[in-house]
């Protein structure tokens, strides 16, 4: 077994409960100082915790959870949605990732003929599980319940196998010096593998998440084409951001007469 699927098998099983260097060396018929070593890149990456004598999953990030961050910022995540929905054209192939605000993207594209959408998203999935004219494929695997998404080895292998015109994103932090940023870091590989994918990424981010930063990188900005954001943005951050090469979109709120009514979710 090659040394980064060990590793990702080792995550697996020190996830399940407290391993030994030499229970994982014997499982693995590898050295311990292998196993040692593999322990110590884990452990740099956030995936393990090392204690005397082996290692045991680390603590869950305190992330707010789905449903308390889809409960802020309401207007301005509909607007976004709605604004992200009308770059979309049929026939097209998309990655939307698991967020509050891309969650308003996959609402209104309900309608839409012949799509591929490919999610991690079990809220994304359960938007448009009943509409025949799109062909979603549910990535799998481990399941984040902070943001009700797959992710893991088994997501991130899954995700490489496909291509897609077009990368709906939402994120935790951006920063012009920093990049993109998650407070996961199951998500934030995700992420960063749906950007190597996607022939063109489109991030959803209202004002709040604008020159913050994360402790996980997930991009620099060099990697992102376009952001659609709110319009509480200031002139000089959205001049800034344009200036270093990124397309700014301001989303308006819609009004009442044009807003359509949304069927809600089997999720």
């Amino acid at each position: 077994m090659l040394g980064p699927d060990r590793q990702a098998r080792i995550v697996q099983l020190v996830q399940q409960h407290s391993m030994s260097v030499v229970e994982l060396s014997q499982h693995f018929g590898v050295s311990a100082m292998t196993i040692r070593r593999d322990l110590d890149l884990l452990e740099a990456r956030g995936l393990v915790l090392r204690v005397h004598g082996g290692a045991r999953a680390p603590e869950a990030p305190k992330a707010s959870t789905e449903d308390m961050r889809g409960a802020r910022n309401v207007g301005e995540k509909e607007a976004i949605g709605a604004a992200a929905a009308a770059l979309v054209e049929d026939g097209q192939t998309l990655f939307i990732d698991a967020g509050t605000t891309t969650i308003e993207l996959a609402r209104r594209l309900r309608e839409r003929q012949g799509l591929t959408v490919i999610t991690n998203s079990v809220r994304v999935l359960g938007a448009l599980a009943d509409c025949p004219a799109i062909n979603l494929i549910g990535l799998g695997g481990s399941v984040y319940g902070g943001a009700w998404s797959f992710v893991g080895p088994l997501a991130e292998a899954a995700l490489r196998r496909f291509n897609a015109g077009v990368a709906f994103m939402g994120i935790t932090s951006l920063s012009l010096q920093e990049g993109l940023s998650e407070i996961n870091y199951f998500e934030a590989a995700i992420k960063s593998t749906m950007i190597q994918r996607a022939q063109r990424v489109i991030l959803l981010a209202d004002h709040t998440k604008f020159e913050k930063v994360s402790p996980v990188s997930v991009a620099p900005l060099s990697e992102i084409d376009t952001i659609i954001t709110d319009g509480q943005l200031s002139a000089d951050l959205i001049a800034a951001y344009r200036k270093a090469g990124v397309e700014i979109m301001l989303a308006t709120p819609p009004t009442p007469d044009a807003a359509s009514p949304q069927k809600e979710d089997p999720l």
